[in-house]
C-alpha cells in the first residue's frame, strides 16, 4: 500500500512539472510570435523598431538559460531594432548573444544570421580583426555546406564585407549577384514584407557598384527589378532614387534624372528626416545643368542643396556643396569667388573624400594660375601631384590586391574539389571492400549474387569515371582562367617597369642638374624649364591614368563609355602633352586637314591610343621635322585617323612582324603597339602602318 501510494505521488508530480513545462514553452512561442509578426511588417518606422526591442526584451526575461533558440529569436528582435536606431553597441552585444545561444541550440543556418550581421557592425565599431573573423568564419560555412537555406543572405554580407571594407569591387559584385540569384524565388513567392525589401536592398547594392564602376545602364537595370518593391519603405525608396538620379547623371539623360529627383524629395517630404541624398542629388542635378551651360537653373540647385547642408550640420556634405560652388563660380569666370569656395571645402574634403579632394586642389591650381597667384598655385599643384600619386598607387595596389583574392580562391576551391574527388574514391574503395566480402561470404551458392554485384560494380566505376572526367574538365577550365590572370598581371608590370621609369629618370635628371648648379640658368631660362617641368610632370600623370584605364579594360564587367568627341580638341589636347618631347627633337606637331570634326568613341581609350601613336611618330621620326595629325573618311566610308611622321623607311616585313607582335616590347614612355591594338579591338577600331620615302603614316580605322 504504501509503494502504492510512492508511486502515485510521483506520477502525480511528473505530470505537473511536465504541464508546467509545457505552459512555459507555450507562452516563449506566443511571445515569439509577436516578434516575429512585428518582423514580417517591419517596415523601418521608429514605432516598430521601439515595439522590437520591447517585446523582444519581455520574451528575454521569460526564458531560462537552457531555453537557447528562444533566446536566440528574442536577441535577433532586440538586435535588429537597436541596429536601425544606429545604436551599434547594443547591437553588438544582443546580435553576439544570439550568435552563441544558435550554436549552443547546434542551428547552423540560423546561427549565420547574426554572424554575417556582425561582419559589418564590427567594421562600423573599428573591430577590423573581428570583422575578418566573423568574415573568414562566414566564407567557410557557406563554402562547406550544401543545404543552406539562407545562403543568399551570407552572400550579401560578404558582398559588403567585400566591398566596404576590402575594395574588391569585382568579388563583392560578384556575391551581391549570387545573392540576387537566390533571394529572386523567395522575393517572388513569399508575402513577408521583410524579404522583400532584402531582395530590394540586395539589386540596389548590385546597382552601387554598377555606379562606382562606371557602367549606368546596369545600374538602371537593377534598380529598374527593384521597381515592384518600392513603397514599403522610405528608407529604401530614397536610396533607390538617389541611386537612378546618379545613374541618369552619368548618362547625361536630364530628363529621367529630374523625374527621379522630383520623386526623391517628395518621398523625402520637406522637414522630415536628414537625409543626405537631398544634398547628394541637388548636386548632382546642378552639375548636368553646368554642363548644359544652364547656370542660373545650376544655382537654384546648388542653393538647395547648401540650404538642407547646413541644417544636416555634417562637414561632409557642406565641403560638397562648397566644391560644387566652385565649380559654378569657376565656369562663369570668377575666379576670386571660386577660390572662397574651394578653401572653404578644402578641409571637409581632405577628411572624408581623398578623390574629391584631389579634384579640388587641381581646380583650385587652375582658377589660382587665371588668377595670377603663382606662388599659391605652386602649392596646390605641387599637393596635387602628391595625393594624386598617392591615390593611383593605392589603386594599383587594390587591384594586384583583388587579383591575389581572386587566385587565393580559385586555388581554395581547387583544393576543395580534390579534397571532394579524395573522399569519393575512399568512398568508392570502402564500397568495394563490403562488396567483396559479401561475396567472399556467400561463395559458390551466391554465385547470382556475385555476377549482380559485379555488374553494380562496373557501373559504379563508370558513374566514378564520369565523375573524375567531369572535374578534370572544371580544373582545366581553371588552369585556364588562372594562367589568363598571370598573363595579365606579367603585362601590368611590364608596362610600369618601361612606362613609369623612363619619364621619372628624366624629372630626377632636370631636377638633380638644377640643384647641383642653380646659377647655371638665367630667370628667363629657369621660368622656360619650370614650364617643361610642368609639362613633363602632365605626361607623367597621364601615364599613370593611361596605366589606371588599361588594367580596368582587363577587369571583368568592364564597359565602354561612348560619346560625341570634338577631334580638333582631342588633336590640341594630345599636341599639348606631347610638346616637350617634340622639342627635344625640334619637330613641329601640326593639326592638318581634319576631314572628320567629330568621332563617336570611347575618349579615353582613343586619347591613350593617339597619344601613343604620336610619341611612336616622335620617336622615328628625323630631327627638325614635322608630325601631322589629320582626320577624313575613306573610300568604304570609315572615318579615320592619321599620324605621319618623315623618317626612315619601314620596311614591309617590319611592319608586319610589328603588327603580328603579340608580346609588350614598350619604349620610352609609350605602351608599344601590343597595347595599342588591344585598345583599339575594345573601341571596334583597327591600325594600318604604311612607309614609304615621304612618310611613315600610322592610320586608324573606325568601324562604324
Amino acid at each position: 500500500m504504501k509503494n502504492y501510494l510512492l508511486t502515485l505521488l510521483l506520477v502525480c508530480l511528473t505530470s505537473l512539472a511536465f504541464a508546467q513545462g509545457n505552459e512555459h514553452t507555450d507562452k516563449l512561442k506566443k511571445q515569439q510570435k509577436k516578434c516575429d509578426e512585428i518582423m514580417a511588417t517591419f517596415s523601418g518606422k521608429p514605432e516598430t523598431l521601439e515595439a522590437l526591442i520591447k517585446e523582444g526584451n519581455i520574451g528575454l526575461k521569460m526564458t531560462k538559460p537552457s531555453d537557447h533558440e528562444f533566446r536566440f529569436a528574442f536577441n535577433m528582435a532586440i538586435g535588429t531594432g537597436y541596429y536601425y536606431k544606429q545604436d551599434f553597441k547594443n547591437t553588438q552585444l544582443h546580435f553576439e548573444q544570439a550568435f552563441d545561444d544558435a550554436q549552443d541550440a547546434k542551428l547552423l543556418e540560423k546561427s549565420l544570421k547574426p554572424l554575417g550581421h556582425l561582419v559589418v557592425l564590427y567594421h562600423y565599431l573599428g573591430l577590423q580583426t573581428k570583422a575578418d573573423a566573423a568574415a573568414v568564419k562566414l566564407k567557410y560555412f557557406v563554402e562547406s555546406n550544401d543545404t543552406l537555406k539562407t545562403k543568399s543572405h551570407i552572400y550579401y554580407n560578404l558582398g559588403i564585407y567585400n566591398q566596404q571594407q576590402k575594395f574588391y569591387y569585382s568579388i563583392a559584385l560578384s556575391n551581391f549577384l549570387k545573392a540576387v540569384e537566390l533571394h529572386k524565388p523567395i522575393a517572388d513567392t513569399t508575402k513577408i514584407v521583410k524579404q522583400k525589401l532584402d531582395y530590394a536592398v540586395m539589386l540596389s547594392v548590385v546597382a552601387e557598384v554598377y555606379i562606382y564602376m562606371k557602367q549606368p545602364k546596369k545600374a538602371i537595370e537593377y534598380l529598374n527589378e527593384a521597381k515592384p518593391y518600392l513603397g514599403l519603405s522610405k528608407i529604401i525608396d530614397i536610396s533607390a532614387y538617389g541611386k537612378f538620379v546618379r545613374s541618369y547623371v552619368q548618362l547625361n539623360n536630364r530628363a529621367e534624372a529630374l523625374k527621379y529627383y522630383q520623386l526623391l524629395h517628395a518621398t523625402a517630404g520637406e522637414g522630415q528626416g536628414n537625409w543626405s541624398e537631398m544634398v547628394s542629388s541637388s548636386l548632382e542635378i546642378a552639375a548636368l545643368e553646368m554642363k548644359a551651360g544652364n547656370f542660373a537653373q545650376a544655382k537654384k540647385y546648388i542653393d538647395k542643396a547648401d540650404v538642407q547642408a547646413k541644417k544636416d550640420n555634417k562637414e561632409i556634405l557642406t565641403s560638397s556643396v562648397n566644391a560644387t560652388y566652385g565649380d559654378y563660380y569657376k565656369a562663369l569666370k570668377n575666379y576670386p569667388s571660386a577660390i572662397k569656395y574651394y578653401k572653404l571645402a578644402e578641409n571637409g574634403s581632405r577628411t572624408y573624400n581623398k578623390e574629391q579632394y584631389v579634384d579640388l586642389l587641381k581646380s583650385l591650381t587652375a582658377v589660382e594660375i587665371l588668377s595670377g597667384n603663382q606662388q599659391s598655385a605652386q602649392t596646390h599643384f605641387n599637393q596635387y601631384v602628391s595625393l594624386s600619386d598617392s591615390l593611383n598607387q593605392s589603386k594599383i595596389s587594390l587591384n594586384l590586391a583583388e587579383m591575389e583574392a581572386k587566385f587565393q580562391n580559385q586555388f581554395k576551391e581547387q583544393k576543395i574539389g580534390a579534397l571532394n574527388k579524395e573522399n569519393d574514391i575512399k568512398d568508392l574503395q570502402l564500397r568495394q571492400e563490403k562488396t567483396t566480402r559479401a561475396l567472399l561470404i556467400g561463395g559458390a551458392v551466391l554465385l547470382l549474387l556475385v555476377l549482380a554485384a559485379i555488374l553494380y560494380s562496373y557501373r559504379t566505376k563508370q558513374k566514378a569515371n564520369l565523375l573524375l572526367a567531369f572535374k578534370n574538365a572544371q580544373l582545366d577550365a581553371l588552369n585556364e582562367e588562372l594562367s589568363n590572370a598571370n598573363q595579365t598581371k606579367t603585362k601590368l608590370f611590364s608596362i610600369i617597369s618601361h612606362d613609369l621609369r623612363s619619364p621619372v629618370s628624366q624629372l630626377f635628371t632636370f631636377l638633380k642638374l638644377q640643384q647641383a648648379n642653380p646659377n647655371a640658368f638665367s630667370e628667363e631660362n629657369k621660368q622656360q624649364h619650370q614650364q617643361k617641368l610642368m609639362q613633363s610632370s602632365r605626361q607623367l600623370l597621364a601615364t599613370m591614368e593611361d596605366l589606371l584605364i588599361w588594367s580596368k579594360s582587363q577587369m571583368e564587367h568592364f564597359e565602354l563609355m561612348e560619346n560625341q568627341i570634338d577631334v580638333e580638341g582631342l588633336f590640341s589636347e594630345a599636341k599639348l602633352l606631347m610638346q616637350n618631347q617634340a622639342d627635344a627633337k625640334n619637330l613641329e606637331i601640326n593639326i592638318a586637314n581634319l576631314g572628320v570634326q567629330s568621332l563617336q568613341s570611347d575618349e579615353n581609350l582613343l586619347t591613350i591610343v593617339l597619344r601613343n601613336l604620336i610619341q611612336n611618330a616622335i620617336n622615328h621620326a628625323y630631327e627638325s621635322t614635322a608630325i601631322d595629325l589629320s582626320t577624313g573618311v575613306n573610300e568604304k566610308n570609315q572615318s579615320f585617323i592619321t599620324v605621319a611622321n618623315k623618317g626612315d623607311v619601314i620596311s614591309e616585313e617590319k611592319i608586319n612582324a610589328l603588327m603580328n607582335e603579340t608580346h609588350v616590347q614598350s619604349k620610352s614612355s609609350g605602351y608599344g603597339l601590343v597595347i595599342v591594338k588591344e585598345l583599339l579591338q575594345k573601341i571596334d577600331a583597327s591600325l594600318q602602318i604604311v612607309s614609304d620615302e615621304n612618310s611613315t603614316k600610322m592610320t586608324v580605322f573606325f568601324a562604324k
